[in-house]
């Protein structure tokens, strides 16, 4: 990880009204032809996983097709880092009625808006566990 990116690491979890105040004091600020400073877009893609493209790039003021391309280049290097996927087993201790009852198998493969994906196995009484680790999945995505 990069200078830059450990110090908006530190900023990460602006909201769009701070965010979109850096904006304002960096044009006030800025000189004639000088492009965004790359702080700057890293803070309106952290906006727009939270906000959603549109409603970013009308408060940010920036090109839609830009903050797009952006946030699609950072769920990309996010995936190919691994930090996306994670595998977690789940283990149940077998008991008698597990034994006597007729056990099924079950697959569910989750993917997030962001592209985080989550693949379960389950077997047997192993779905009661199910919505608690969804909705784990759901909250962290």
């Amino acid at each position: 990880m990069d200078d830059l990116a450990k110090i908006e690491q530190g900023r990460a979890g602006e909201s769009l009204e701070q965010v979109r105040e850096r904006f304002r004091h960096w044009r006030e600020m800025r000189g004639r032809g000088e492009h965004l400073p790359r702080v700057l877009w890293i803070a309106a893609v952290d906006v727009a996983r939270k906000h959603g493209l549109h409603i970013t790039a009308r408060e940010l003021r920036v090109d839609y097709e830009r903050l797009k391309k952006r946030l699609e280049q950072s769920s990309g290097a996010r995936q190919a880092s691994g930090m996306e996927m994670q595998f977690v087993e789940l283990t149940l201790a077998p008991t008698p009625q597990a034994a006597a009852q007729n056990l099924s198998e079950c697959v569910i493969e989750l993917q997030s808006m962001r592209g985080a994906k989550m693949r379960v196995e389950l077997n047997g009484p192993g779905l009661a566990g199910l919505v608690g680790l969804c909705s784990a999945f759901w909250s962290g995505a």
